[in-house]
């Protein structure tokens, strides 16, 4: 039962996103952290001392040469270290690549949430289902007084013989069935009453600032989930999910897609094992992306995954592997370096608070095609605030990281007999930060250092010990504002 828990914890991080502090529990990098900040940030100086404008240099050959943000805060292609806390209990391992943008300055750029207009849904949908018929949720899955009497009959058949857990929920701790089945056959005779003898459906469309819920029937007999909502952290939320194969062979309600690396269990896909080349997959998205007319994102990042289930017994079933596409923001060089977390979380569960998630655009492709699409959040890009930022040093940032690996984990190591992080990638790019309690949803694009690796911690239950290990590479570990060295909370999105 412990195995199958732990597997169910893992699937459920595949849709989820680790959580953190609200603020840098260091009163020396306690700073701004909403869109105000902007206000304190300064115009670099270049070697010559004026502001704003890159510094030139002769090559050999006497062409010019421009500084680089990676010459002017010193950073080295790689970095290595290692750091442990006092107990030697939590160890920080880091030796990585050092990423950084090809350009001469960074800036601070405002952005806003963008507008849900008539026009985009009608692409997306286009893009989509061009040559599907668009059903309500509640038309498609209504039950006819056939199907409910088929269901009840196989029911009542079970309790003839004896069989009162025909699903396998099991028992609960007073050794009761979880499922109750005799309560079950009074619903459905309930339903019975009032259900239709033939199903009469019912078409749909998508319109801007409505909740929209359907199923796209598609030529083929495939089916999609199609859902388009603006509610709670979300302006913009639209759900594309594949419903049945071709054919119409039903995939079970509860698959969903995860990145690979959330369990050291699991065998790692390969192309073979897909049928489908990267390549090929990174074509169909595109391809799907310019379809939906979505211009101002591209390529990013990208990830082995798998399609997942869970059966009545808690166990896992596996519906294929695949690969995560990822699309991002690339401005004036410098991408917007994604995460696994959402932006746009509240600090405490009381809060009523309005909130913004990050801008986000994933896919999920594997032999059959697109399987699964998320789109959230658009931007619109606004004014740039500070032209040319002045960062801080690689060496301050490095002080800072290692810090406060230490500091951010102390809670953590209370409950654990090890904490080990092996930091692969150091990664400076954009983060959207806000101040969600004076406009939710106007921000600041600034630059951020990200780290990323792995993490496997060992702690005891009832005895036992037990590994846990976290690997997905899009999980960034600490995020610090390149510019005044404050941490931010990827969960918050400040």
């Amino acid at each position: 039962m412990r195995k199958n828990i732990k597997k169910f914890a893992g699937i459920v991080l595949c849709i989820g996103m680790f959580t953190g502090c609200a603020q840098t529990p260091d009163s020396s990098l306690v700073k701004p952290k909403g869109s105000k900040v902007v206000d304190a940030y300064t115009e670099a100086d270049d070697v010559s001392g004026s502001k704003g404008e890159a510094s030139e240099s002769k090559n050999d050959d006497g062409s010019e040469s421009k500084t680089t943000i990676r010459n002017l805060i010193d950073a080295p292609q790689n970095y290595k270290s290692h750091v442990e806390d006092d107990s030697a209990k939590l160890v920080v391992n880091t030796d990585a690549s050092v990423e950084i943008p090809e350009v001469e300055k960074i800036s601070a750029i405002s952005v806003t949430a963008a507008e849900v207009t008539q026009e985009l849904l009608d692409r997306i949908t286009n893009a989509f289902f061009s040559e599907a018929k668009l059903y309500t949720l509640d038309s498609y899955y209504v039950k006819t007084k056939d199907e409910i009497k088929k269901t009840l009959d196989e029911l009542k058949e079970d309790v003839a013989n004896g069989n009162l857990d025909p699903y396998n929920y099991g028992t609960d701790d007073d050794g009761n069935y979880v499922y109750d089945i005799y309560e079950d056959i009074e619903t459905w005779e309930q339903e019975y009453e009032t259900a239709p003898e033939k199903k009469t459906l019912t078409e749909a469309k998508p319109v801007a600032g409505n909740y929209f819920s359907c199923i796209a029937q598609m030529p083929d007999d495939s089916q999609y989930y199609y859902m388009i909502s603006s509610d709670g952290s979300d302006t913009l939320s639209v759900k594309i999910k594949k419903a049945a194969n071709k054919g119409g062979e039903k995939i079970p309600e509860d698959a969903m897609w995860c990145d690979y690396g959330y369990s050291e269990e699991e065998e790692k896909p390969t192309e073979e094992s897909i049928g489908l080349s990267l390549d090929e997959a990174k074509k169909l998205v595109k391809e799907k992306v310019e379809k939906m007319g979505i211009t101002d994102l591209q390529f990013s990042n990208w990830n082995y995954a798998m399609c997942k289930s869970f059966e009545g017994d808690n166990s896992s079933g596996d519906f294929g592997n695949g690969y995560r596409i990822d699309y991002a923001r690339t401005i004036n060089g410098v991408p917007v370096t994604q995460t696994i977390a959402d932006g746009g979380a509240l600090e405490d569960m009381d809060s009523t608070m309005e909130t913004w998630s990050y801008e986000s655009l994933c896919f999920y492709v594997d032999k059959d095609g697109i399987e699964s699409m998320t789109y959230s959040n658009p931007y619109t890009i606004g004014n740039i605030k500070t032209e040319n930022l002045n960062l801080l040093s690689f060496s301050e940032i490095m002080k800072i990281y290692e810090k406060m690996m230490v500091v951010t984990n102390a809670d953590n190591m209370q409950y654990e007999n090890s904490r080990v992080y092996n930091i692969d990638r150091i990664v400076l790019g954009y983060a959207r930060i806000y101040e969600p309690s004076t406009d939710a949803h106007t921000g600041i694009l600034i630059p951020v250092w990200d780290f990323f690796g792995s993490m496997t911690s060992e702690s005891e239950y009832n005895g036992e010990t037990e590994s846990n290990t976290s690997k997905d590479p899009n999980e960034s570990f600490l995020t610090i504002n390149a510019v005044d060295g404050s941490i931010i909370n990827r969960n918050l999105g400040y």
